[in-house]
């Protein structure tokens, strides 16, 4: 009996660890030491690089998404906002000062790619344990898009004056 159930919990830990996604460890969140952290919210990244602004694609359409998260009880809105570009894409960020809130209360920041590799991606791959919802990751001019490119309601002539707002980072 003992044996038997020894075999069993090794072929189910096997079988079990064999199809899970191998998940990093969370990234501290980075909030830009010039900003205080708010109050839990739900909160967006706004990520220039090249003049183009990073979007998402899910499978389920075929509309592009702003990085954008939930308000957690536990935790600031701009580490909901770094959260949800790491959960999304495997890019790790910092997050600097609000640039806007829209009108159903979601806070945007100005999030920036800190390390050399990052800010010379035009377009990445998802990586296999990030969001499985998320099918593509790309920068996109935001003034080619239409508010029809957008899935939900998005208060684009705001978001693209916040984008004009962003600073490039110097190289």
């Amino acid at each position: 009996m003992h044996n038997k159930l020894l075999t069993i919990l090794l072929f189910n830990s096997i079988f079990i660890t064999g199809c899970s996604r191998e998940i990093p460890a969370h990234p501290m969140c980075r909030v830009n030491q010039s900003q205080s952290e708010l109050a839990p919210a739900q909160a967006a990244c706004l990520i220039k690089q090249d003049n183009k602004l990073l979007v998402l694609r899910h499978k389920d359409s075929d509309d592009w998404h702003i990085p954008q998260g939930k308000a957690l009880k536990s935790i600031s809105a701009q580490c909901t906002a770094h959260n949800v570009v790491w959960k999304n894409t495997g890019l790790n960020v910092e997050v600097g000062e609000l640039l806007l809130t829209a009108s159903d209360n979601t806070l945007y920041f100005a999030c920036r790619l800190t390390d050399e590799h990052s800010q010379q991606i035009e377009e990445l791959s998802v990586p296999e344990w990030a969001n499985r919802n998320v099918t593509n990751v790309a920068f996109i001019d935001p003034f080619v898009l239409t508010k029809e490119s957008f899935s939900g309601t998005i208060e684009l002539p705001k978001i693209r004056e916040a984008f004009i707002s962003i600073e490039q980072p110097t190289p």
